[in-house]
């Protein structure tokens, strides 16, 4: 079995989690958060193994972009043994920033 690398969540990507946790107790219920936390920990799960399983970055070349749900990307990069999460990604937003 592969051995799991750490994930490290950088400051942006602990606030971005934090507005869209917010969002959705303002807009939905707590089984949306919990849902979308469920999300995260899925994502975290499968980096932690696979680090490479998401498709590298065209744009900007050491970053990855993970798909998490329809509305929400992950970008990331593999780094010293570890999995450095950059931002939360809202899908809907400008395609010029997107990776």
């Amino acid at each position: 079995m592969k051995t799991k690398i750490e994930v490290v969540w950088s400051e942006e990507s602990i606030a971005q989690t934090d507005q869209i946790i917010q969002y959705l107790y303002s807009k939905w219920s707590e089984k949306e958060v919990f849902e979308f936390l469920e999300v995260l920990k899925d994502f975290e799960d499968i980096v932690a193994i696979f680090p490479e399983i998401y498709p590298e970055s065209e744009i900007k070349k050491g970053f990855r972009k993970a798909v998490i749900l329809k509305q929400i990307s992950v970008i990331y990069s593999i780094e010293n043994e570890a999995i450095l999460v950059h931002t939360l990604f809202d899908n809907r937003q400008d395609p010029k920033f997107k990776t």
